[in-house]
């Protein structure tokens, strides 16, 4: 048993301690986190019992649980689950405890520790079987193992000594593992799904070695009479052929694929995913034999997805039919003919068509248009232009209940989130955080956005503003942060500084410590070889990728980057916004094919969907950036606008110059 180092109860203090107090205790804290791993379990208690009233004293008892588990006893881990229900690590501490009493084989006190926090993975899955297998409960133990072995991959080695005890009563059958062998074969995973051969009876063996030939030589697929197979192990042959095949050539594939189609049931499941993939595939091509394609594949629009990409394609054409244009979008969804973007093409698209429209159709257009401006969007910003009406940023200050305020302060995983913080160790303090957040009701979590403000955990606000739909919460979501570095940076570069603001708003939501999967770090996510590149070209001091974490370094070398790119594409934030996200080269191929289209029609005809979009958030938020510092705006400069699938009335004012 652990010496008494019994758990501090789950509640916070009123208590306000000196902040001499506080940064002794932090300082003995992070001492003692130190010294923890290294002192014999005999010094323990007296080395941690000193700061049991510390907010973060439940992790010294898990440091040293986590060390020590061999002098654990159900007792004490139940004291400290009960004690602190909102834990970050809980659940760690009762693996730990679990991973014991596997060790050692106490399985009857195994089944009592995990009912008290029960674990999903498989593992513990599988010592749960175990335990029920040793403390003669096999009915429970046999059937848990068959689920558990049932599965489309292989289960953890920890859970071999379970699966060698079953096989003694005579698992697993032949019919199982031809069941499995299924599982595994429309997952991908052929290499558990050949070593179930051995398992399977001749019937079973020589289907699956037919299905094996096919998945091998996938253009044998459609010659070859599928029905055989379970549906699922269909579908994935046909995707084996189809779908490289649409990368290559989506109108051979397209052709391939409606004749083959038409051999199916109307209502065989293995018919829209195909549709669809084939027809994205399509959408890049502009002959008019994709456009039969397309047609074929979805005459009577009934994959809103495949309809938005007909649409780009229609709006992407070398001459804009507007008409059909406007006959697309009425065949989408109710809620996507209401979206702000399809309001938008549907306006330009009865305005842009030839010959005079109807009174009654150009008054409805004429609302839509006032409609839409009032919306805070990058169409409802492109809406406003063009009506010649001011930017509508919808800003509602959160209205605070000091009382509750009080209350989530009070919280003790709030409180060590607050410590964390203090110590710089920000990811703690968001595992804290978040433990807090869901075990509250909505409109505490509403004020722990306000409170994440109030201590600058700014890049906290807008992730919490965002998941708690605060929208119109703009102070959260649109903070005003770095403005030294990003007004010297900007005027050193010759760019805005609400645009270079936007896009790091956009990149990282301002975490300087931001690391995307591909490597991009920092506040403005670049990448090391990126950064070399233009470290070296600027003169920007760069010993080590670790300093794109530094909010100086990065900004410098951010705005320096967005410079070259404003410069290589003639001063067009559109290009350059994208070119930031996408890479230069990829722009300079997208204007090769589509250079000619209007600027509003170049963006909502990006292939790439995550860069679409990011550069209408970036040139929306920048818009954003500059109404709230009171500066006059625009969506583009003058030279974009004559470039929009309309033309402005009047030429508006931007804010190109350097601030």
């Amino acid at each position: 048993m652990l010496y008494s180092i019994g758990a501090v109860a789950e509640q916070g203090t009123d208590t306000i301690p000196t902040p001499e107090a506080e940064a002794a205790a932090r300082a003995q804290f992070v001492e003692v986190e130190q010294q923890l791993d290294t002192v014999p379990y005999e010094a323990v208690a007296d080395l941690i019992e000193p700061l049991q009233g510390y907010a973060l004293y439940p992790y010294l008892q898990y440091q040293v649980y986590q060390r020590f588990p061999e002098h654990l006893t159900q007792a004490e881990v139940n004291r400290f689950l009960d004690s602190y229900p909102q834990f970050p690590r809980r659940i760690y501490l009762q693996n730990t405890w679990l991973k014991q009493l596997a060790k050692e084989e106490r399985w009857q006190e195994w089944l009592t520790a995990y009912q008290r926090l029960p674990r999903k993975g498989a593992a513990y899955q599988c010592d749960l079987a175990m335990a029920y297998l040793q403390t003669d409960q096999q009915e429970q133990g046999l059937a848990l193992t068959d689920s558990l072995w049932m599965v489309a991959k292989s289960q953890p080695a920890a859970c071999d000594p379970l699966f060698a005890q079953w096989s003694q009563y005579g698992n697993p059958t032949a019919g199982m593992a031809a069941k499995r062998y299924w599982l595994a074969a429309q997952a991908g995973n052929m290499r558990l799904a050949r070593y179930l051969h051995r398992f399977m009876d001749a019937d079973a063996n020589a289907l699956a070695s037919r299905y094996e030939t096919l998945s091998s030589h996938p253009n044998q697929a459609l010659t070859a009479d599928l029905s055989v197979f379970p549906e699922p192990a269909q579908r994935r042959l046909l995707e084996q052929y189809f779908q490289p095949l649409a990368r290559r050539s989506a109108e051979t594939a397209a052709q391939q694929w409606l004749k083959y189609r038409a051999t199916l049931p109307e209502a065989s499941s293995l018919i829209a995913p195909l549709d669809v993939y084939i027809g994205k595939w399509l959408t890049y091509s502009q002959t008019d034999t994709a456009t039969a394609l397309l047609a074929g594949l979805d005459y009577d629009y009934q994959y809103p997805e495949l309809t938005e990409y007909r649409l780009r394609r229609a709006l992407g054409a070398e001459i804009i039919d507007w008409t059909g244009v406007l006959t697309l979008i009425d065949t989408l969804p109710a809620d996507l003919q209401a979206s702000d973007r399809w309001q938008y093409w549907y306006a330009n698209a009865v305005q842009n068509q030839p010959g005079d429209s109807a009174a009654a159709e150009m008054q409805t257009v004429e609302q839509t248009w006032n409609q839409l401006a009032q919306s805070r969007s990058f169409y409802g910003f492109l809406a406003a232009t063009h009506q010649q009406l001011p930017f509508n940023l919808n800003n509602q200050p959160f209205s605070v209940n000091t009382d509750v305020l009080a209350e989530i302060q009070n919280v003790p995983a709030i409180q060590r989130a607050k410590e964390w913080l203090a110590l710089k160790r920000n990811k703690d303090a968001e595992r804290e955080w978040l433990a807090a957040r869901a075990s509250l009701a909505p409109v505490k979590r509403q004020h722990m956005v306000a409170l994440s403000l109030d201590w600058g955990w700014h890049h906290r606000a807008i992730m919490d503003a965002i998941r708690q739909r605060q929208w119109n919460y703009l102070e959260a979501r649109f903070p005003v942060l770095f403005t030294d570095l990003f007004e010297i940076q900007a005027r050193k570069n010759e760019i805005d500084v609400t645009w270079a603001t936007a896009i790091a708003r956009q990149e990282s939501a301002f975490k300087p410590a931001a690391q995307s999967p591909v490597g991009a770090r920092g506040l403005m996510q670049l990448m090391p070889a990126t950064a070399r590149t233009t470290a070296k070209k600027h003169g920007v001091p760069l010993a080590a990728a670790e300093q794109l974490f530094q909010p100086e370094t990065n900004i410098a070398l951010g705005t320096a980057y967005l410079a070259e790119m404003f410069q290589r594409f003639d001063g067009n934030r559109a290009y350059a916004s994208a070119a930031y996200n996408a890479g230069p080269h990829r722009v300079e191929r997208w204007l090769e094919e589509r250079g000619h289209l209007p600027l509003d029609v170049w963006i909502e005809t990006i292939p790439y969907a995550e860069t679409r979009q990011y550069v209408q958030n970036v040139l929306a938020f920048r818009v954003i950036y500059a109404q709230r510092a009171g500066q006059e705006v625009a969506m583009f400069s003058p030279d974009e606008q004559v470039m929009l699938a309309y033309q402005p009335q009047a030429e508006a004012v931007d804010i190109d110059t350097p601030n």
